[in-house]
């Protein structure tokens, strides 16, 4: 798995990994949180590079804090790069999302 993500593999909760499709392989993980990332640009500029090397049949787990990011703009981001996007989880101001091709 690729953990150049940042914030990935620190088993904080964030990956909801049972409703994530059978079919689909994880590569990445971004957490877009100020508790993660003081600026805005880092976790946009890694998703966008994870984007760029997502192959079919391969996902990006995204937790998002609707607070800093809006789900939106993450899901215009994921479909420029042909990207789908999926709801796994939402709890307060915290959203965790499936980008898959």
């Amino acid at each position: 798995m690729d953990d150049e993500s940042g914030g990935t593999g620190n088993g904080r909760g964030h990956q909801p990994l049972q409703d994530v499709p059978g079919d689909v392989r994880i590569v990445g993980r971004v957490i877009m949180t100020r508790r993660e990332y003081k600026c805005n640009y880092v976790p946009l500029v890694r998703l966008s590079s994870l984007l760029t090397r997502l192959r079919q049949g391969e996902g990006i787990i995204v937790a998002v804090e609707t607070s800093r990011f809006s789900v939106e703009s993450v899901a215009s981001l994921a479909r420029s790069y042909g990207a789908a996007l999926r709801v796994l989880s939402s709890r307060g101001d915290l959203v965790t999302l499936l980008l898959r091709k």
